[in-house]
């Protein structure tokens, strides 16, 4: 599987996201006082999704943190995949 994130960042193309994610992944959870991290590996390419002792998650894909707050197709298709409770919050104006 081919994934450049960088450019799927740029163009905010989170089609080519949601085809990546839908392929076979190596999956494994870790835990501690620090949380909970459910780490994806496929390839050369490695997903992390880190639920905080906050209760607020963070999505981290190749070493590019994405920002789940954000108004972007990639943040909206990610948010879209985790329980509100765990998405920072949104402003609203």
């Amino acid at each position: 599987m081919k994934l450049d994130i960088k450019n799927v960042i740029d163009a905010d193309d989170s089609a080519a996201l949601k085809f990546a994610m839908a392929q076979p992944w190596e999956m494994r959870v870790l835990g501690g006082w620090e949380g909970r991290m459910l780490i994806m590996q496929r390839d050369n390419h490695t997903i992390k999704i880190w639920h905080r002792p906050d209760g607020i998650a963070e999505f981290e894909i190749d070493d590019f943190l994405i920002d789940l707050s954000g108004r972007t197709k990639i943040a909206c298709f990610l948010r879209s995949l985790m329980p509100a409770s765990v998405c920072p919050a949104k402003s609203v104006s």
